[in-house]
């Protein structure tokens, strides 16, 4: 159980449960106390205690659930915050933040990332997210330490990731530690949930879009859990595409067994995880092109206590990513990628007396890429590279200090998978003060690189193939510079604001070579960035009632021969709020509002007529005269601001034996026409999503 609370009573000391749910809690007196541990949703346990000099106290505890009337269909757990605790830029999600976001179709993490100042997506139709001024794969995701390639469905609508089966999501969109390396804006950390260890459960859910179930019970010293999901209705997909065909097929499917046996190792847990998704748009037009995209995990994650205060996780996993275009009859080229990605990692905490810590580790990664093309003459052409990506981190953490906080640490890179290797070492550093009981202020550092990109083009309304290659041989991998002030308020218990500001230069992004003429000359070059940008967010959690609001100033701009012009996922203004209420009785509501300012685009300049001469053609057709769209400055133009309105209302009864819980959920509420995009042949504006109603059942056994 991730983040319980653990106290000894009558003192200030106690700690909270990591993702796997042990705790270390140093330095204590000896004599006799009572511990306790609590966690919502589950009874409070009163556990006595003896403490002696020099020894360690191991306790195991297991709580039984409670039954709270208003929640009863959702367990969280809330980190008792460590208000020295140098963490600025990351967010903790849990459980309940998901499940109170108006789903839409489907419930999903993406979604709630976005409620976050300063992370944004550039049109409904996706929920792939940008952070801070950076690209879509300089986000890493990673699930149960092992990375997920392609975590979007159907054309990135929403995350492959099921709630169902989510424990603990960490967000970090700047300043994270050495532990984590290889993007360039954020890490999104997926731990799912182990299976109950006391009781068989099932349950079952479904929307419009999809059927999902999820079975998880005992197994002998551990538990396992299983969910499954699939599509059986695509054409309520055509709302999300202006009411055109959309011929989705998608599954995914995920297992975790977790043991912890005493008669091998009473000090260690094994989680054995799998993971498999994928998606087809198959046309039943043999002149429209097919897509399929694929993910594939398998891993192992070993947790050890060594001789007391020393943890270890040690996590194995084989992960891989396949896409692939059809084009049938239809003019596209055929198009295939597939990356292979086998990774070890040894990562060690050594908790000492003072209540400091030391975390350290060796991080390998066997990566190998292949991109298959046809250019526009019919010849084939492969892209093929591999190669080891070894990393070692030393990272010390300082909270001997009731009113500082401290973390300086390093990451060291050994071998590259990339011709013209990135930093050879990567300082990290973040900082709080606790300047009064109730005011903390913070502050972060880091160098940051990145080797590995999707090629993709950020003009594209929708992207489906999006491959991931290792940075060319004649080209410099990406680096970015990540420098964060900030405060965080504690107004009363259950209210919170926090301030940030930023500032990222980007340098050797990798972008098309527009100026490309001659055969030899290279497909893509580097080119700098740089964003900055003012975060606000406000909370408020008393026990009926969760209330968010976010506001963001950011811009974000990139430089390309000699020209500076803003990506298409800057977005100036952005403005988030959130209210969900428990109604009592078994009802929830609740609500998001989302006001941002227009994404730039394109604008047409005119028009110019060509003649093109074709002496081979029928005399009369000698020259054919046709029209060409002049362009004007890229992206200098910007769609007027955006705004939408969700909401959702969810009952919860019990039929039977059976916890059933109904919802009913709008998107768009008061049907406002966002404009996607202008039509470059007739200037029509083309909506966003309109106002789209729909319901959901979900049956727990």
């Amino acid at each position: 159980m991730a983040y319980a609370n653990v106290v000894l009573r009558g003192t200030s000391l106690g700690a909270s449960t990591n993702s796997v749910g042990y705790f270390h809690i140093a330095s204590i007196p000896s004599g006799r106390y009572t511990l306790v541990v609590s966690y919502l949703g589950y009874h409070t346990q009163l556990i006595p205690l003896t403490i002696e000099g020099g020894k360690t106290v191991q306790v195991n505890i297991r709580l039984a659930p409670s039954v709270i009337e208003t929640q009863e269909m959702i367990v969280v757990g809330e980190r008792p915050e460590r208000l020295n605790e140098p963490d600025l830029g990351m967010q903790k999600i849990s459980a309940q933040d998901i499940a109170i976001v108006p789903p839409g179709v489907e419930p999903d993490i993406f979604r709630t990332l976005q409620m976050s100042p300063s992370v944004g997506a550039t049109s409904d139709i996706s929920a792939r997210y940008f952070v801070r001024g950076g690209g879509s794969d300089q986000n890493l995701v990673l699930l149960n330490g092992a990375t997920l390639y392609s975590p979007f469905h159907t054309l990135g609508i929403f995350s492959v990731v099921d709630p169902e089966m989510v424990s603990l999501l960490e967000f970090h969109k700047g300043g994270f530690p050495p532990s984590y390396g290889g993007r360039l804006s954020s890490i999104l950390n997926v731990v799912t949930r182990d299976g109950n260890r006391n009781e068989f459960h099932g349950v079952g859910s479904a929307s419009l879009l999809s059927g999902k179930v999820a079975v998880e019970g005992p197994i002998p010293s551990g538990s396992f859990l299983v969910t499954g999901r699939k599509s059986w209705y695509a054409d309520v997909m055509k709302k999300y595409l202006n009411n055109r065909d959309a011929p989705f097929d998608f599954y995914d499917f995920s297992w975790k067994i977790s043991s912890a046996e005493p008669s091998i190792d009473r000090n260690s847990r094994f989680a054995f995880h799998g993971f498999f998704s994928g998606d087809q748009v198959k046309n039943d037009d043999p002149f429209r092109e097919d897509y399929l995209v694929r993910n594939r995990i398998l891993g192992l994650n070993w947790h050890k206590i060594w001789s007391n205060p020393l943890y270890s996780i040690v996590s194995v996993s084989i992960s891989g990513f396949d896409a692939e275009v059809m084009p049938k009859l239809s003019p596209t080229k055929p198009r295939k990628n597939k990356l292979s990605d086998f990774t070890a990692d040894w990562d060690f905490t050594y908790v000492y007396d003072s209540r400091d810590e030391l975390n350290f580790g060796l991080q390998n990664k066997f990566l190998s890429t292949t991109l298959e093309l046809e250019n526009t003459f019919g010849n084939r052409i492969s892209f093929d590279q591999s190669g080891w990506d070894v990393n070692a981190y030393v990272d010390y953490r300082f909270y001997r200090w009731e009113s500082i906080g401290i973390t300086i640490g390093i990451r060291f890179k050994f071998e590259a998978i990339s011709e013209y290797r990135p930093l050879l070492y990567e300082p990290r550093a973040s900082f709080t003060y606790r300047m009064t009981p109730s005011i903390s202020l913070k502050a972060a550092f880091g160098w940051y690189s990145q080797e590995l990109l999707t090629l993709s083009d950020e003009n594209e309304l929708i992207s489906v193939f999006e491959p991931w290659i290792i940075t060319p041989t004649y080209l410099n991998s990406a680096q970015a510079t990540h420098l964060s002030l900030g405060a965080k308020v504690y107004w009363v218990d259950d209210c919170t604001t926090e301030f940030e500001v930023y500032y990222k230069p980007i340098r050797d992004l990798i972008d098309e070579n527009e100026e490309k003429f001659m055969a030899t000359d290279r497909d893509f070059i580097n080119v700098d960035g740089e964003s900055y940008g003012v975060e606000f967010l406000s909370q408020y959690e008393p026990q009926r009632l969760h209330m968010k609001f976010g506001y963001a100033l950011t811009w974000a701009h990139k430089m390309k021969d000699g020209v500076r012009y803003y990506p298409r996922y800057d977005a100036r203004h952005a403005v988030n709020a959130l209210m969900g209420v428990d109604l009592g009785s078994g009802w929830q509501a609740s609500a998001t509002w989302v006001l941002r300012s227009g994404m730039p685009f394109t604008p047409i300049a005119g028009f110019y007529d060509r003649v093109t001469v074709n002496p081979w053609s029928e005399p009369y057709d000698y020259v054919v005269p046709e029209a060409v769209t002049l362009w004007g400055k890229r992206n200098s133009s910007r769609l007027p601001y955006y705004h939408r309105l969700d909401l959702s209302l969810i009952k919860q009864f019990h039929l039977g034996g059976a916890a059933v819980a109904f919802g009913a959920n709008v998107v768009n509420a008061y049907d406002q026409k966002n404009i996607f995009y202008f039509n470059r042949d007739t200037g029509e504006e083309v909506y966003m999503l309109r106002i789209l109603p729909s319901v959901s059942l979900k049956v727990e056994l």
